[in-house]
């Protein structure tokens, strides 16, 4: 099976070979969890389709994890807040 998010493609893995069986997992992913590889897929692509991409980097001073909104180029467009960033998250809406 392949998976697509966002403008990047995964192949599965070859079979491990056959083990104790722990419990039943389908053949398949089921259809929910193919609707949301789907959005997330379409999420992803977003800041590609606009030229951009996202930065994780961590603070050495702090530890903080600094989120940067990127061009393709490298350049900061843009720094989001770490409590923008958890707010994101959470699903809080801005």
């Amino acid at each position: 099976m392949d998976l697509r998010i966002g403008h990047l493609t995964f192949s599965s893995p070859p079979p491990a070979p056959r083990r104790a069986k722990l419990g039943a997992v389908p053949a398949t992913p089921p259809p929910d969890a193919l609707r949301e590889a789907d959005r997330a897929g379409a999420r992803a692509d977003e800041p590609w389709r606009d030229q951009r991409e996202l930065h994780f980097a961590v603070d050495a001073d702090t530890g903080r994890v600094i989120v940067q909104v990127r061009d393709l180029d490298g350049c900061v467009i843009r720094t989001i807040p770490s409590s923008e960033a958890l707010d994101i998250m959470s699903g809080k809406p801005l």
